[in-house]
């Protein structure tokens, strides 16, 4: 692996191999300095089995998510609960009892807020003191959060809850994925990134028939959907009790024991694995990247150093990615779907909440089994394409006539962003106006769980914690004002608000097709080499790299892992 500069002897020898690797020995091997694993050489089916282990891990800690998708649905459900409203609305402007349009909007905002307070501390706590004490951290946030929704008796009270769950869930959001791109195998690496939100997809969906429910056998005892949330906050600390510290972050502080011992419990049962060999990878990657920050990682780092070397910089495609999702129309599709269903023809909200989620959770389910096998680039970049002519086509709708009459819809997204619209226009084309929303929530659904898999597996080893605080602040930033510009754009604007994120969506399409690489099954020295020898990102797929002429070397002393 060649480095980009000159100054200064950093870069990682895999000249010693040569160019005949029948020529290796085994008491040479050591020299070589191995940096990708001979079991990335297993196929997809083999590398699932063998690492079952692994997988059983990151589904436990995925558990966190099952609670976010609960947080994130029943909080906005439950305040069309006529108890609920009874409980913290007041009559004091209409005589008639409803809750306070500002409550409302703090009560989102401290949500976002809550998030970020998360990223202000999460990645100097998980770096000093590991992966797993933070779930800890995010646990403890979310039973503050849930005792005080079960408590409150006032919308102080309630705000508090909100900001407490969105810490608890901006310290998930943060350190999840990087822990298990720490663990994974690089052959399964994207899929298991990815498949985090499927418990989110599944909390959302069992909220969604939950609220249904509540609303209609309990309407006066919002009570009942807060305490299920006691569900999944235990399930959670049951799980997280077995979950081995990260060997990456052992590995980062020069505690090999404690690496080894990390490596054990995750891949203890897989047949003939080399303990040493494995971890010596992990100590040769982090040592490079130290060599070539040449100072002890900080925030300023992220922009600069080996987190920038080539034609692109890490963080920059990683922030770009985060607030692409923003920009494609969220607050539309998400936020404020209503009024889309409304221009559907679907009177019945439960129907078009139902239907968004489990949009959102075949997307998901199609990202995490194809990621590994159709790779990251080719997918995320048409989604994004997709978006933006699906931006086009709703835009357009508007000279069809399909607003007419549903004005009382735009009023009341300004007035009361959760109400609920109730409108009996029945537009031409029904069906095909859910379809077009349909496959919107799809591709904008891949769309945002790249930013969750690059942001996990583009920056450094010794970056990751740092990047995601960063790229999820500029993801919240954006969130906010897209969320607060939406309504009167579509109040004045209607449908053709659609333009104005097409207008934003477009660049970063064309930035995601330039710039975004191919990761799929490339380790992080790899990742680190590519990026070294700025290979442009549309030929990372077919380049190899030095990485892996030194493994083929080796595999011709050691032999293969075994496919069956």
């Amino acid at each position: 692996m060649a480095s980009s500069t000159e100054k200064k002897d950093t870069s990682i020898h895999l000249e010693t191999i040569g160019i005949d690797p029948a020529g290796v020995t085994e008491d040479k091997i050591n020299s070589y300095g191995l940096l990708k694993s001979r079991y990335d050489e297993l196929s997809i089916p083999r590398t699932l089995w063998v690492f079952k282990r692994v997988i059983v891990v990151s589904l436990a800690v995925y558990t966190g998510y099952l609670c976010e998708g609960f947080e994130l649905n029943a909080g906005g459900s439950v305040i069309a609960n006529a108890g609920f409203i009874k409980q913290f609305g007041d009559d004091k402007s209409t005589g008639v009892r409803a809750l306070n349009p500002t409550w409302v909007s703090t009560w989102s905002a401290l949500l976002n807020v809550g998030q970020l307070l998360t990223f202000t501390y999460v990645s100097w706590f998980a770096d000093r003191f590991g992966r797993k004490s933070s779930f800890y951290v995010a646990w403890i946030w979310l039973v503050v959060g849930c005792v005080f929704l079960n408590t409150a008796k006032s919308p102080s009270v309630w705000a508090l809850a909100k900001l407490c769950n969105g810490a608890g869930i901006g310290v998930l959001q943060i350190v999840c994925q990087v822990y298990i791109m720490e663990i994974c195998p690089n052959r399964i690496r994207g899929g298991m990134v990815v498949f985090q939100s499927v418990w989110g997809c599944i909390g959302g969906i069992i909220v969604a028939v939950m609220m249904q429910q509540l609303n209609k056998k309990h309407p006066d005892n919002y009570l009942v959907a807060m305490r299920i949330l006691w569900g999944p906050i235990a399930f959670m600390i049951v799980c997280w009790a077995f979950v081995p510290e990260s060997p990456w972050h052992h590995a980062r502080k020069g505690e090999k024991e404690k690496a080894m011992k990390a490596l054990k419990r995750l891949f203890g049962g897989v047949e003939g694995y080399d303990f040493e060999e494995e971890y010596a990878i992990i100590a040769r990657t982090i040592e490079h990247e130290k060599a070539m920050n040449e100072e002890k990682p900080r925030f300023r780092d992220v922009f600069r150093g080996l987190n920038l070397v080539g034609y692109y910089k890490r963080a920059s495609i990683v922030i770009i990615l985060s607030i692409s999702q923003q920009l494609a129309g969220l607050a539309i599709i998400s936020t404020y779907s209503t009024y889309f269903f409304s221009l559907a023809g679907l009177d019945d909200p439960f129907l078009g909440t139902l239907i968004l989620q489990c949009c959102n959770l075949l997307a998901v389910l199609f990202w995490s089994l194809t990621a590994d096998y159709l790779g990251r680039r080719l997918t995320v970049n048409s989604c994004q394409t997709l978006v933006c002519v699906i931006l086009v086509i709703v835009g357009s709708l508007y000279w069809t006539g399909a607003t007419d009459k549903n004005a009382a819809a735009g009023t009341a997204l300004v007035g009361a962003t959760y109400n609920v619209v109730n409108s009996r226009f029945l537009a031409d084309g029904r069906f095909q106006k859910l379809v077009i929303c349909c496959f919107w929530t799809f591709s904008f659904q891949i769309v945002a769980m790249s930013y969750y898999l690059y942001s996990a597996e583009l920056p450094t080893a010794l970056l990751r914690i740092k990047t995601g605080p960063i790229t999820f602040f500029m993801n919240s930033i954006t969130g906010i004002a897209t969320c607060y510009a939406t309504p009167p754009m579509l109040l004045h604007m209607s449908l053709r608000a659609a333009f104005v994120y097409f207008a934003f969506s477009v660049p970063i399409c064309i930035i995601m097709w330039l710039y975004v690489p191919e990761t799929k099954g490339r380790s992080a020295a790899e990742i680190d080499e590519l990026y070294e020898r700025k290979v442009p990102a549309w030929r990372w797929a077919s380049t190899r790299t030095a990485a892996e002429d030194q493994m083929e070397a080796v595999v011709q002393v050691k032999g293969r892992v075994k496919q069956a």
